[in-house]
């Protein structure tokens, strides 16, 4: 989706000297497509600052809104931290600034109510894997006049309204984005656990992993030599707790916790400018959804103590290079 917009509204609306902001807590997903559009349009690339607890740096991100610049794309949580990030705020300032607002709302769709009108932003994306629907499976919502403006990228059947040897004309929104053969399945499951989701109301999602991570940070901070990344509080913090422990490789920790049936994600979570700044080679990510609970809480500070006891001290924190996301090996 963030490709679609890069592609078919950047490359077509960015020139050269144009200002993109993009921010240190964004996922890959939303600084790549950009770093790629600034590269080839010969614009300017800037990275809205992060504080030692993972919020943005206020100040350097207005300071950059008052050189104008064309697009501002920022998460509306982090993926790595859970840091909710005051998009509303954010995007009037950008609009006010004559940007463009991109917002990825991959790890604010499955645990906040989204209203992307009350956001103000001009696009906004969506995982379906982490909705519970189908992977592979995602939600580009845009403006109606910039889609309808926007050229597409990919061509093929279904997204065409007539071809002929002089030219092709396209289809009506959304199909002129739609080329080929649509994963139906996906998508029918997508559509399911959007439905679910709303019917359980993402209010009472809120509150119950609010109270779960509020839950998590107090029983995590028992455990000696564990340092908590991010804000540390659950108002701030949308189902994720992330942490590392002193001399521990984040992987082996969660190596170990694998063995006692406990998930965790390990590694820079597809964010090496962040971990980068915040002088991390890797932590370890926790994140809740409707079917955790407390017990499941308790499990995991009972899987930190053995997997402590069991992990080789080392000096730093070390991630093994050629799996820099922590994605787990065949």
């Amino acid at each position: 989706a963030l490709n679609l917009v890069a592609y078919s509204w950047g490359r077509h609306t960015v020139a050269a000297g144009d200002l993109m902001v993009v921010t240190l807590l964004d996922h890959h997903a939303n600084l790549v497509p950009w770093q790629i559009l600034a590269e080839a349009q010969g614009a300017e690339l800037a990275y809205v600052g992060v504080t030692p607890e993972g919020r943005l740096d206020e100040d350097h991100f207005a300071r950059l809104l008052d050189r104008g610049p064309k697009l501002v794309a920022l998460p509306q949580v982090s993926n790595a931290l859970g840091t909710i990030v005051d998009v509303a705020r954010w995007t009037g300032a950008a609009k006010a600034a004559g940007a463009t607002v991109v917002v990825d709302g991959a790890q604010s769709a499955p645990h906040l109510a989204i209203d992307v009108l009350a956001l103000g932003c001009d696009f906004f994306a969506a995982s379906g894997h982490k909705l519970l629907a189908p992977m592979g499976s995602g939600v580009l919502w845009g403006r109606r006049d910039l889609l309808e403006a926007m050229p597409p990228f990919l061509f093929g059947g279904g997204m065409i309204r007539k071809v002929t040897v002089e030219g092709t004309t396209w289809a009506e929104l959304p199909a002129k984005f739609e080329a080929g053969t649509p994963a139906v399945g996906e998508a029918i499951g997508l559509g399911v656990a959007v439905t679910y989701l709303h019917e359980l109301g993402m209010d009472r999602v809120r509150e119950h992993e609010r109270a779960l991570t509020a839950y998590a940070l107090d029983r995590l901070r028992e455990l000696p030599d564990l340092t908590l990344h991010g804000p540390g509080d659950a108002a701030d913090q949308a189902g994720v707790v992330s942490f590392s422990v002193a001399g521990c490789d984040p992987r082996r920790v969660a190596e170990v916790l694998d063995q006692e049936n406990i998930a965790v994600r390990a590694g820079m979570h597809c964010c090496h400018p962040l971990m980068h700044a915040l002088g991390l080679t890797g932590i370890i990510r926790a994140s809740f959804s409707i079917y955790n609970d407390e017990e499941d809480v308790d499990l995991l500070v009972a899987g930190l103590k053995h997997a402590i006891q069991q992990v080789p001290g080392k000096p730093g924190v070390v991630v093994d290079p050629t799996n820099p996301c922590g994605r787990p090996e065949a």
